[in-house]
């Protein structure tokens, strides 16, 4: 482990190192994920980058679910503004392609998206993930059925893969586009978010 910079011990360094593999998946690319390109953005060596992650797969395994569990972290902490349609907006702005670590998961999750419909040992893994997000809308628009404030004729179960399906169009349509184009996605959000709930 000589060379390495600031090693962390045990669940720290496999999320230091995962955390690397997003990074390298939103630069350059999911089929540039390595043991030596991880290694690398990490400041670890190789050794210790393969000591915690066998293959390549376990890398982009562990780089998903990390992604995810990020992306889960920033959704649920957003929560809690007055209005079921304002509290939603706020909370899935944090999957779309805006600064930071945003675009960074909203750059792997595309990259998933893609690579996942030619390798069926990612296919399930990435259509977990899709659930988990599905089960989070349809909870929170329960909720909102309960109020009354879901449209007519929506249910939370025909409802949620509505608003999936608008998050995921918005990133795909916004992660490369010019900064002045993607200040408006937000915009797009609530003005989708307003034909399936009513406040």
């Amino acid at each position: 482990m000589t060379g390495d910079r600031d090693v962390p011990s045990g669940g720290g360094t496999r999320e230091k190192i995962a955390e690397a593999a997003i990074r390298v998946i939103a630069q350059q690319g999911f089929d540039v994920v390595s043991v030596r390109s991880v290694a690398q953005e990490s400041g670890l060596s190789a050794g210790t980058v393969q000591y915690h992650f066998r293959t390549r797969r376990d890398l982009l395994v562990a780089a998903l679910e990390r992604s995810v569990e990020r992306q889960t972290e920033r959704v649920v902490a957003a929560r809690g503004l007055p209005g079921y349609r304002a509290s939603l907006c706020r909370a899935l702005r944090e999957l779309l392609p805006l600064e930071g670590v945003r675009h960074e998961d909203a750059a792997v999750w595309v990259s998933y998206g893609a690579a996942a419909s030619t390798r069926d040992w990612l296919a399930e893994l990435y259509w977990q993930a899709m659930r988990t997000f599905h089960d989070l809308v349809r909870a929170a628009l329960e909720r909102a059925q309960q109020d009354g404030k879901l449209r007519d004729g929506l249910t939370p179960e025909t409802a949620a893969p509505l608003v999936t399906a608008l998050v995921n169009g918005l990133t795909i349509d916004h992660l490369n586009a010019p900064e002045e184009v993607r200040a408006r996605v937000e915009t797009a959000l609530d003005r989708g978010l307003r034909l399936i709930l009513s406040d």
